[in-house]
C-alpha cells in the first residue's frame, strides 16, 4: 500500500487553500501563494485532517503544527511563554486530542 502525499498552498489573493497531491500541483492560481504545506497524516479530535501551519488548541493553549527537522517528526510549538506548559508537544496523541482552531495565514493572532 502506498502512502498518499497530500499538500496545500494558500492563495493570498483569493484567501483560500488549494489542495493537491505530489503529482498534481494546482495550475492557474492567481496571485502569490504560500510554500506548500504537508498533510501530517493525523486528524484532530473532530476528525479533521491536520496540516503543517495549522493552529491547534490543546490543554487551553494554542500550538503551531510544524515539522521538527532534528527529531524527524511532527510537533506542536507554542510560541508564547506560559509557566505551566511545555513549549512543544511532540506526541502524536497530543495532536490527535487537540482541535484545529485556525491556520498561520488567517489566524496568526491566535499565536500571540
Amino acid at each position: 500500500m502506498s502512502r498518499k502525499y497530500e499538500f496545500r498552498v494558500y492563495s493570498f489573493l483569493d484567501k483560500s487553500f488549494h489542495y493537491f497531491d505530489v503529482y498534481d500541483y494546482p495550475q492557474g492560481i492567481a496571485g502569490t501563494v504560500s510554500e506548500p504545506q504537508r498533510y501530517t497524516g493525523l486528524k484532530d479530535k473532530n476528525n479533521i485532517e491536520v496540516y503543517e501551519g495549522d493552529i491547534v488548541e490543546w490543554g487551553n493553549l494554542n500550538y503551531l503544527v510544524e515539522w521538527n527537522h532534528n527529531a524527524y517528526k511532527w510537533q506542536g510549538r507554542c510560541p508564547y511563554y506560559h509557566r505551566y506548559h511545555h513549549p512543544t508537544t511532540e506526541n502524536f496523541r497530543d495532536l490527535m486530542s487537540a482541535s484545529i482552531v485556525g491556520n498561520i495565514f488567517e489566524h496568526s493572532e491566535l499565536l500571540k
